[in-house]
């Protein structure tokens, strides 16, 4: 009759301890503090991905509706829009080493370079990497420039940071394993750091360069696409209410 109540104890620890490959998302790592402190409406329908232009004067957005860049003031205006016959765009990264605008198409898994000046295709890349669904794939990249390299990330499933380059192609792959998806990236070239922004997780995550999660700040709202940082100062812009808006970091 003892024996019963052990071996029934032992089988509860062990199912606790299980896990799979993925950590849940929600645990496990130090929470941050956000303050809203701006909010801009912009006109670019369903826009996706962020980064600053040159000299961090203007920012670069995409629409998955128009497939069209934007190029925005810092208070959401726009400035200029460049055409792009893409299909799926949902990421845009500057390059300020060779003065271009990156795009990221999702469904063809394609990177489209743009001269910033001229607005000419200097070139399009496929991104080799495994299939899962049409509509969950590349979502976001960005520019390093103390590797000169790019980072792209592959919303879900699978769930990947790819490192690659025009010149050499996917340089790595790695598997990401702490958000429910990955909408956005930003390279902190100066901390050093990769910051991620999850949709459906409805948190930012600032990692090391091998990503591991150092800080996760919860957000106010889903849908949120698209992240860029300055010190400490986080841009985000909303997919769904198409507004830019800026937080500071109270604890980095």
């Amino acid at each position: 009759m003892r024996i019963l109540p052990i071996i029934f104890f032992v089988v509860i620890v062990f199912s606790s301890c299980k896990t799979g490959d993925t950590q849940n998302p929600a645990t496990g790592y130090p929470q941050g503090d956000l303050e809203l402190i701006d909010s801009f409406e912009t006109l670019v329908p369903e826009p996706s991905g962020l980064t600053f232009g040159p000299g961090l004067n203007t920012l670069l957005t995409v629409s998955d509706n128009t497939n069209q860049v934007y190029e925005l003031d810092l208070q959401g205006n726009v400035l200029r829009v460049i055409d792009y016959a893409g299909r799926d765009l949902e990421g845009v990264a500057y390059n300020p080493d060779k003065n271009l605008i990156a795009v990221v198409d999702e469904r063809d898994r394609e990177v489209a370079l743009i001269n910033y000046e001229t607005e000419q295709v200097q070139g399009v890349y496929k991104i080799n990497i495994p299939v899962g669904s049409e509509n969950a794939g590349l979502e976001g990249i960005s520019y390093n420039s103390n590797n000169k390299l790019y980072y792209i990330v592959n919303e879900t499933n699978p769930d990947l940071l790819v490192v690659w380059s025009p010149e050499n192609g996917i340089i790595s792959q790695q598997k990401l394993n702490f958000a429910e998806d990955y909408s956005g990236i930003c390279v902190d070239a100066g901390q050093s750091l990769l910051w991620f922004v999850s949709d459906q997780s409805q948190k930012i995550y600032k990692c090391d360069y091998s990503s591991k999660v150092l800080m996760a700040y919860a957000l106010d709202q889903t849908k949120y696409e698209g992240i860029v940082i300055n010190n400490d100062l986080v841009y985000l812009i909303n997919d769904a209410t198409a507004r830019l808006n800026i937080y500071r970091i109270k604890n980095k």
